[in-house]
């Protein structure tokens, strides 16, 4: 079942089209429609899948996100996970953080070593209980609304999960409550303004439709932040050379390889079935297109242009 909306920044009601585009990561059936509010500049889904029908366009066993890392029977955090985690306790010391949309748990392991009380909300119930079970991690099955506004958390974060909310602008505001006075927020969303989208489009794998209803800018998500009481102290638009290098392996893949099918459609694979691993051939391959896209990557990054927009803001008083 889909939806019409409004802007959730502004509320005006006037947009116009940006791109028509198919679920080109999963194959999920149907055209969506990308839509900017020719007020504030806000790019959103519209129509768009209701809350409770967007659940169908989550393939577990494929979503990346739901996947945890294994090491000799240990799940381990990932570079950036640790690179987040060491960054924001140089930054704010510990406390209590609450990591919404947590995945498997693994941004939460690394917090933890660093010295944080954690707990994570997490919609996806395989992944928000392996979290619960095999990381011994305070995760709750739902998300941020699932947990009472009592302003008990130093730090929230939601890495690569605002896009994904039915309102990024209610979600902020009760992240407000749950905060304590003088608590931070961090975040990061994939960036709408930068170069990496110009030159891809609608071939963007950050559109990601329909899962990403909304797309946002540096100056779209610091007027969402302000709106919504907080105080932008860090808004970093950059993205480790990966970001590049998968845009471009995808589009090597749709135009050579599959001619425009979505990669699960084009490998006739089984809805319940992942990816199988690259072969030897392609993993050279992914490592050459790595290693050729770090300087255009760092160019771009460089002009506050990268495909990622990173940010950090504090609560602020609003009595």
């Amino acid at each position: 079942m889909m939806e019409q909306v409004v802007c959730d920044l502004c509320g005006r009601d006037n947009a116009c089209l940006v791109y028509t585009v198919p679920d080109t990561n999963y194959g999920c059936p149907g055209m969506f429609t990308l839509v900017q509010c020719q007020g504030c500049g806000l790019v959103y889904q519209n129509p768009r899948p209701t809350a409770a029908t967007i659940g169908a366009y989550y393939p577990a066993a494929q979503y990346h996100p739901f996947r945890a890392v294994w090491e000799g029977g240990t799940a381990v955090p990932a570079p950036l996970h640790f690179q987040r985690a060491q960054s924001l306790t140089t930054k704010l010391g510990v406390g209590k953080v609450l990591d919404v949309g947590c995945g498997s748990g693994l941004f939460l392991l690394a917090m933890q070593q660093q010295g944080w009380e954690v707990a994570g909300v997490e919609p996806n119930e395989t992944a928000a209980q392996f979290g619960q079970k095999n990381l011994q991690l305070h995760v709750q099955t739902g998300d941020v609304f699932v947990l009472e506004p009592s302003a008990a958390f130093d730090l929230i974060t939601f890495w690569d999960v605002l896009e994904h909310t039915h309102s990024p602008k209610a979600v902020l505001q009760y992240a407000y409550q749950l905060l304590k006075p003088g608590g931070f927020l961090a975040l990061n969303v994939p960036n709408w303004g930068s170069l990496e989208r110009q030159f891809f489009r609608e071939r963007w794998i950050a559109i990601d439709a329909p899962r990403h209803l909304y797309h946002f800018t540096t100056q779209t998500v610091v007027e969402l932040l302000e709106a919504c009481g907080f105080g932008p102290e860090v808004v970093k638009a950059s993205a480790p050379p990966l970001s590049l290098s998968s845009n471009v392996l995808r589009w090597l893949g749709d135009t050579i390889l599959r001619k425009g099918q979505a990669k699960a459609i084009a490998e006739k694979r089984p809805e319940n079935l992942p990816s199988a691993s690259p072969s030897p051939n392609h993993q050279r391959l992914i490592a050459l297109t790595h290693q050729m896209m770090r300087l255009p990557n760092a160019a771009a990054n460089f002009v506050n242009r990268g495909a990622g927009i990173t940010v950090i803001a504090q609560k602020a008083n609003l009595a």
